[in-house]
């Protein structure tokens, strides 16, 4: 693939926070596994770098690009297998059973167990001490999918105090963290709550984790929800250089709370931010590009 001027740029950047602004058919992911393997080659260890996916088979593919580059560039390197490349969900629940002993007996909820685990104690998690907009309690089976849409977004998106002090759900959504800790379980929302809970709070934990982590790279940055822009604040917090991959024109997860000033505004909340921007015609033939010639 030949590179844009902007692209090499990225790539070849200095040690300080980094922002590509990136729509799909630019050539980002080339961009990432060539910038990982000039992080390495000017000595940063695999181990060092963190990539964050949205989905595992991007993590798949993300990881397949890299290794590519880094032996074409640098021949074998011991301790590929030490870089992470994944989902935040993975990365978090990884940090939480590798280091806070209290996990290694928590068993995670997929999204069926959860609605199953929810119907079982009704009660306790929360469910039928909740209300709809008429007052009335909400039932088993029947409102499931809707207090487990709710409380999804209680817990990932930022809200509003004062709106919400009415909200029933709030209480019980107090009361199913209780079950969940209490039945040593974890949902998909409360893997990352653990785990900015252990970010803030565990001073060992942060000296390990900042010790090891000097890069994160977040593809699909726009799609980033508040509590997992938490995660990276935090991991930039401990020291480590933040590049964030996406597009400024597009987000699809807003019903979880992600939102497209994440990316919009990153120059303002990290500091130091160099910003490249790349074309989006990198895998388009220039014939489709080009005007339609009139019939002749």
């Amino acid at each position: 693939m030949k590179l844009t001027q902007s692209q090499q740029d990225a790539i070849n950047h200095g040690n300080s926070n980094l922002q590509l602004i990136a729509c799909a058919g630019s050539g980002k992911t080339e961009v990432i596994a060539r910038r990982v393997a000039h992080l390495i080659k000017n000595g940063c260890r695999p181990s060092n770098i963190i990539a964050f996916t949205f989905t595992e088979k991007a993590a798949a593919e993300l990881k397949e690009r890299i290794i590519s580059r880094c032996r074409e560039e640098l021949g074998e390197i011991h301790g590929m297998a030490e870089m992470y490349v994944g989902t935040i969900h993975a990365f978090c629940l990884d940090l939480l059973t590798a280091e806070v002993p209290k996990y290694l007996k928590f068993d995670v909820l997929n999204e069926v167990q959860q609605a199953l685990f929810i119907d079982r104690h009704s009660n306790k998690s929360g469910l039928t001490a909740s209300t709809d907009l008429a007052g009335l309690p909400l039932k088993r089976y029947r409102d499931t999918p809707h207090y487990l849409s709710a409380i999804g977004i209680l817990r990932e998106a930022d809200t509003d105090d004062k709106v919400m002090a009415s909200c029933s759900v709030l209480a019980g959504l107090d009361s199913y963290r209780i079950l969940l800790d209490d039945t040593r379980h974890l949902d998909y929302s409360a893997i990352i709550e653990a785990a900015v809970d252990v970010l803030s709070g565990d001073a060992p934990l942060k000296e390990r984790i900042a010790a090891r982590v000097k890069h994160v790279i977040v593809d699909e940055y726009q799609d980033l929800n508040p509590i997992q822009e938490a995660i990276v604040w935090l991991l930039h917090e401990l020291g480590a250089k933040v590049c964030v991959v996406g597009d400024d024109d597009q987000t699809i997860y807003q019903w979880r709370g992600s939102s497209v000033q994440g990316i919009l505004t990153f120059e303002k909340r990290y500091p130091a931010v160099a910003t490249y921007t790349f074309p989006s015609e990198s895998r388009a033939r220039p014939v489709i590009l080009s005007p339609l010639e009139p019939p002749k």
